[in-house]
């Protein structure tokens, strides 16, 4: 989901790294070659151990916590180096754990991050692997066995937007140079594109590359075509250069630059105008090895609301869905929809589990009928035949509802039950009738049974489990009778709030074993527990959204729009919840957009610009645009903030094909808060 361009005049610092190097958007050409939001503007060059160098006064800056083969995510947000990633200025430090079933031991090396900022590629003992950049799980081999012989060596990996990652391969612990590889994760395949080359750096747009072949005896710089073609020669003479890497406009290489391979040796960081052939030096001195340039690169937040709750619910679907018979890119395309009581939560709860599961919006109409907008929306984005779900009884949503639709042309298919206990496990049902997992949270707990049925539902038509409701801290008939029939050996079992893990916990199961497993989730408040749901559930997301913890109707609406995108994250108000802020910092490598559902009287202006800083480079480096009635409003000289799907809709991508990472879906992991519990 990406923004139109608009940028928001707010008096939020940048990271205290940027704010004392003064303005990074001054380096030499920046100005000139702003290719706008993306890739961004020239920022510092940094190098090993944290120096950081203004290339127009040549100012350093060392930033603290960071070691060697560090380099920059995509947005400049986060620095990661061999153990960890830290923010700009060197706070918010994550430890990255340590890799399994990899060859060799050891610190990380030639970091780089893949797709989008949510993973990372390195090499370590002559060996590719990954892992997430929020270090939520234990990095792995990133090449399969069969195409990574234990007898090769493969180093400097380097990324393309499209996925693919290039590598030096050699032999014979990497003394011998077989040339420069690329990996395609999705065709499974690695096949050679340079011979005698090595350290490999992708182009921002991927279409080229720049490595080191030797000339001479000195190795120099050279640039080729991705697949190999239309190879240059960058540098030349006596001197020895090293570690290319691109700046963020794609119009300069920077490097390291030796005079000798000897202890004599002159170390400079230099970079070379491609259109010019002119070098120039990074500052005065040798400050470290690896430069790589900081991107500065704009990421987006977003409200999308209407006149009243109501209409922001309408407001979420047209921001979401596609008319019928238009394409719009970054819509998706309805197959269904579910309706809800917009006067009564405890129906409502599950609701977005089930449309992420059937492929539609979340809409709130009275209990006597259809609203007029509720009509309209339905017609606008959902084709005759389709089924309508109505989420509980005629108590709930009566018979005029269901022969309003059938006059419409719609299928209609009732979830219900004789409570909303029992509705919830038909809703259950209705998604997966042999779960995968399922969510229990406290039917009278919106927020945290909201953001419960947002993962619920983030796998779309994979999904594979829902949401059911305690009593409190007891569980009624039907959702006891419900668990008993699953089997928590083959059922991921996730209580939400110290309640529901109550529930679960103090009632017998006959058909379960003695001891079974399941995944406690708590937090002392509701920000803090959709924060813990949002890191149990996503690996490094790419969207999030926010709602203000005392309007549920607008948790509805957020929940619906964005579960297939990322976590629903609740705030209180005026300032953004500590928890939030911390997790969107934690995050921001891969988070690229915030979306805050409902009016200023929700989620303030200035609680949506803190979530922009924290996802961001800094309070400059984020863009904002109101979706009022969930449309883009035509107004002049604004300018589109093109980083993919439309305007700031939700940008469809494909998921992870065969276990492999790619740019969205939820990825679990379990063994963070398993639990053994005995009957």
């Amino acid at each position: 989901m990406r923004p139109i361009l608009r940028r928001r005049a707010a008096a939020l610092a940048t990271a205290a790294a940027l704010a004392a190097m003064g303005s990074l958007t001054t380096a030499p050409g920046a100005a000139a070659d702003d290719a706008g939001p993306w890739p961004g503007v020239e920022g510092a060059v940094l190098t090993d151990g944290g120096a950081l160098t203004n290339p127009t006064t040549g100012r350093v800056l060392h930033v603290p916590n960071v070691g060697a083969y560090a380099t920059w995510a995509p947005d400049g947000s986060r620095i990661v180096s061999a153990w960890s990633s830290v923010r700009p200025n060197g706070s918010n430090k994550i430890a990255l754990p340590p890799a399994q079933g990899m060859r060799t031991s050891g610190a990380y090396q030639d970091l780089t991050f893949w797709w989008g900022g949510r993973y990372l590629v390195f090499s370590r003992g002559g060996q590719l692997g990954y892992g997430p950049s929020d270090g939520s799980w234990a990095p792995g081999p990133l090449i399969p066995a069969n195409l990574e012989p234990a007898d090769v060596c493969d180093t400097d990996p380097t990324v393309n937007p499209q996925g693919q990652v290039a590598f030096e391969r050699g032999a014979h612990s990497c003394r011998d140079n077989g040339g420069v590889f690329v990996f395609d994760s999705n065709a499974g395949t690695v096949k050679r594109v340079l011979t005698d080359a090595g350290q490999p750096a992708y182009s921002p747009d991927g279409t080229k590359l720049a490595f080191v072949r030797t000339v001479d005896g000195a190795p120099q710089i050279f640039t080729a075509n991705a697949d190999g073609t239309d190879v240059r020669q960058r540098t030349s003479g006596p001197r020895r250069f090293a570690n290319p890497s691109w700046s963020p406009t794609g119009k300069r290489i920077v490097f390291d630059a030796h005079t000798s391979p000897n202890s004599d040796d002159v170390h400079t960081t230099e970079y070379v105008d491609l259109a010019t052939g002119e070098l120039t030096k990074v500052g005065d001195r040798a400050t470290g090895s690896n430069p790589s340039w900081q991107p500065l690169r704009k990421n987006g937040t977003a409200r999308i609301w209407g006149a009243d709750a109501y209409s922001t619910n309408i407001a979420s679907s047209r921001w979401t869905w596609n008319t019928v018979g238009q394409s719009v890119p970054g819509l998706l395309n309805a197959k269904s929809a579910v309706l809800v009581n917009r006067d009564d939560p405890a129906y409502a709860l599950t609701a977005p589990a089930l449309a992420g599961k059937k492929q539609g919006p979340v809409l709130m109409t009275p209990k006597t009928g259809l609203s007029a907008p509720v009509r309209r929306e339905l017609k606008r984005a959902v084709r005759p035949g389709s089924t309508v779900y109505l989420v509980g009884g005629t108590a709930v949503l009566n018979g005029s509802v269901a022969t309003q639709l059938k006059t419409l042309g719609y299928a209609v298919k009732r979830v219900s039950g004789a409570d909303r206990y029992a509705t919830s496990v038909a809703v259950a049902k209705a998604i997966a009738p042999s779960p995968k997992y399922v969510f229990l949270a406290g039917g009278s707990e919106y927020r945290a049974a909201l953001s419960a049925a947002t993962a619920a539902g983030a796998d779309g038509a994979a999904s594979a489990g829902g949401v059911v409701l305690t009593n409190g801290k007891t569980l009624t008939a039907s959702v006891k009778a419900y668990l008993n029939s699953l089997n928590p050996d083959r059922t991921m079992l996730i209580t939400v709030g110290s309640a529901a893990k109550y529930a679960l916990t103090h009632a017998s199961y006959p058909r379960w074993p003695s001891t079974y497993s399941y995944y406690p989730i708590s937090g002392g408040t509701d920000a803090a527990i959709s924060v813990a749901i949002a890191k149990f559930w996503w690996t490094a997301p790419q969207t999030t959204a926010l709602a203000y913890s005392g309007a549920w109707r607008d948790g509805v609406s957020a929940a619906a729009a964005t579960n297939v995108f990322g976590p629903l994250l609740w705030t209180a108000r005026p300032t953004l919840s500590s928890e939030v802020n911390s997790y969107l910092l934690r995050e921001s490598a891969s988070v690229d957009f915030t979306a805050a559902f409902g009016p200023t009287a929700g989620v303030t202006g200035a609680e949506l610009n803190t979530a922009g800083a924290a996802e961001s480079a800094g309070g400059g480096f984020f863009a904002y645009h109101p979706y009022y009635d969930g449309v883009v409003p035509a107004r002049a000289g604004q300018t589109a903030f093109a980083l993919g799907g439309d305007g700031g809709r939700p940008a469809a991508a494909p998921a992870a094909e065969a276990g492999r990472p790619g740019p969205v879906g939820a990825q679990p992991n379990p063994d963070s808060l398993r639990t053994l519990h005995r009957q």
